[in-house]
């Protein structure tokens, strides 16, 4: 009988020989390599981990460099080859002064008044076009040499209006000794600028806010007196002897200051040309049909602006035309008569067809960059001369196109 003693021992037996086995299998298995303890699995980890450590460096640094391998800089070349190429990018850009050429009115010569209309020596019509300054003493720039040369030779233009004002800020009649000698440099320059440049020029006596011209009449006598002695063989020279009379100034007392500038001027050039301002701010030519003045090469000056006088003024003007009266527009604009709005285009061409038709002289307003709307140079732009047509206001590129397409007609 087996006792509990030697079933103990039996055990104890059974499992040393166990592990004697086991201990054995794991021995050869673990110089073999097949068997990883808990301690080389950590080692392992962290191995791994700094394994990866050293490898992304390596993609991040693949990731910064590829925005390098953009493609702007091998296209640039494709941007610059349409200004190598003088093709589409140039076109819109306008670089040269405006340029009429084979447009410029010309030169008559000697001018006269015959059967209300402005003739030359042969008796044939005489077609003025021009532009008048703003006053000289506030824009003095735009009657220089160049400003003129580009009118003649740029805008085709052949006639300039120097427009003097007499008693608003520095006009010739308010201001002091030197404003008066600066202004009549301005006008003796101006003048030689527009017989360099075979150019009529008018000599304006700018009555506006003095209403009546005879309020500094004898300053106008002493004037016109000095500039027709100095000007008296200058066949380019004409004279406007009052601008705009208006207010309750009637043609009576236009005419009876008339009478007296007119033989200041008659007694030295016996056939200048000399325009009459008329009332209304040179719009009542009725007054004027009843009791014209009594002298020969006069001419009554009418004064319009397309986006506030209509066909009820075109009528008035067309009435008197066919009388036989002698107009001469020296002043006009395609804007509102107070010199602002856009240009009303549709009553602007019916303007300049009547002035074409009735073969009238033609002076537009103004050449200056105030900042108004019948200035013909945009207000941001600095140059007073070679003009391009981007310089160029609104009422400016139409004055432009319409003098290319009359020259067409």
């Amino acid at each position: 009988m087996v006792t509990k003693k030697q079933k103990f021992r039996t055990v104890i037996l059974i499992l040393a020989l166990a592990l004697v086995i086991v201990g054995a299998v794991f021995a050869i298995a673990y110089f073999k390599g097949g068997v990883t303890f808990p301690w080389d699995v950590a080692a392992e980890i962290q191995e791994s981990q700094e394994e990866t450590l050293e490898e992304e460096p390596e993609k991040i640094v693949v990731e910064v460099v590829e925005p390098e391998k953009v493609e702007p800089e091998e296209k640039e070349p494709e941007k610059k080859e349409p200004e190598e190429k003088g093709s589409v990018v140039e076109e819109p850009v306008v670089e040269e002064p405006v340029s009429l050429t084979g447009t410029t009115y010309p030169f008559y010569g000697k001018l006269s008044v015959k059967g209300g209309r402005l003739v030359d020596s042969k008796g044939e019509m005489a077609r003025l076009v021009g532009v008048s300054s703003h006053g000289l003493s506030w824009f003095p720039d735009y009657v220089s040499e160049d400003s003129i040369r580009s009118l003649k030779e740029d805008f085709g233009l052949n006639t300039v209006r120097l427009a003097m004002y007499t008693s608003d800020y520095n006009g010739y009649c308010v201001g002091d000794d030197n404003n008066k000698k600066q202004l009549k440099a301005l006008v003796d320059d101006a003048v030689d600028a527009a017989v360099d440049n075979d150019m009529y020029v008018i000599i304006d006596w700018h009555v506006l806010n003095d209403r009546n011209p005879n309020q500094y009449k004898d300053q106008a006598i002493q004037f016109f007196g000095e500039m027709v002695r100095k000007y008296q063989n200058v066949d380019n020279v004409i004279y406007e002897i009052c601008n705009e009379p208006n207010g309750d100034t009637s043609w009576d007392d236009i005419k009876d200051y008339a009478e007296e500038i007119i033989p200041v001027i008659r007694n030295v050039n016996s056939d200048a040309i000399i325009l009459v301002g008329t009332p209304e701010w040179s719009s009542d030519l009725d007054s004027v049909m009843d009791s014209p003045l009594r002298y020969d090469n006069i001419m009554y000056t009418y004064h319009f602006y397309a986006g506030s006088h209509g066909d009820r003024r075109r009528d008035e003007l067309a009435d008197a035309v066919n009388e036989g009266l002698p107009v001469f527009i020296s002043e006009c604009g395609f804007v509102n008569a107070d010199g602002n709005g856009g240009v009303d285009k549709d009553s602007a061409d019916k303007w300049l067809s009547m002035a074409r038709d009735m073969e009238l002289p033609i002076v537009v307003w103004n050449l200056s960059n105030k900042n108004e709307g019948s200035a013909l140079i945009k207000s941001d732009c600095s140059k007073t001369s070679d003009w391009t047509i981007d310089d160029l206001s609104n009422q400016g590129k139409f004055l432009i196109e319409w003098i290319q397409a009359s020259k067409t007609e």
